[in-house]
């Protein structure tokens, strides 16, 4: 996935990283439990592969993956700085 922001930047996202950086309470846990994501080692290529991405009004993208994650919101301001 490729975001060519405003001021001309040009970021271009692998769906492994996009994945591993799912802000969901699923991936992330939530009232002090580890997330899913906290508990793996390693995910499943259909896991890591962007099936679809939907824009959530004008603040962040709905990223869906082959095996049917879809819960992450990913806001404009994590995936600008996504890759400092």
């Amino acid at each position: 996935m490729e975001i060519v922001w405003e001021d001309g930047v040009r970021t271009v996202y692998s769906g492994e990283q996009l994945r591993w950086a799912c802000p969901c309470a699923e991936c992330r846990g939530e009232a002090g439990s580890p997330g899913r994501l906290d508990r793996l080692k390693s995910l499943s290529a259909d896991e890591l592969r962007v099936k679809d991405v939907t824009l959530i009004g004008q603040y962040a993208l709905q990223i869906a993956f082959e095996s049917g994650h879809a819960t992450g919101l990913y806001s404009f301001r994590l995936l600008r700085h996504l890759n400092d």
